[in-house]
């Protein structure tokens, strides 16, 4: 079914503000320090939750959920292992955590969603 476009929905808000916050981030992170990776990397991620975002707001919730939870997963896993290498928690930390919360709640939503 397709949802009512017009107004976004909760599950929709997660993913958007994901995508702001990774694509700010790695924008910060490029004219602060010079980063390209954190560009690309947050930029591309931001890419990615806005696209699952719009999926979800489209109507194709198992799928944008599904896309949602593969960029959280990215998140905690890179950016954990960034962490552990480097043993401060800012960035790398405060990315990781946010990455391992929005993968606990993308992936209640995509077995909710999985019969769709």
């Amino acid at each position: 079914h397709i949802a009512n476009t017009n107004s976004m929905g909760g599950s929709a808000h997660l993913s958007f503000t994901m995508g702001a916050v990774m694509a700010a981030g790695g924008t910060m992170a490029f004219f602060r320090k010079g980063s390209k990776a954190s560009l690309i990397g947050g930029c591309g991620v931001g890419a990615l939750f806005i696209g699952s975002g719009l999926l979800i707001q489209s109507g194709q919730n198992r799928n944008g959920h599904l896309i949602a939870l593969a960029s959280s997963l990215a998140l905690a896993g890179g950016m954990g292992a960034r962490t552990m290498k480097t043993g401060k928690f800012m960035p790398a930390g405060m990315i990781a955590s946010l990455g391992a919360l929005c993968s606990l709640y993308q992936g209640k939503k995509v077995l909710e969603w999985w019969d769709e």
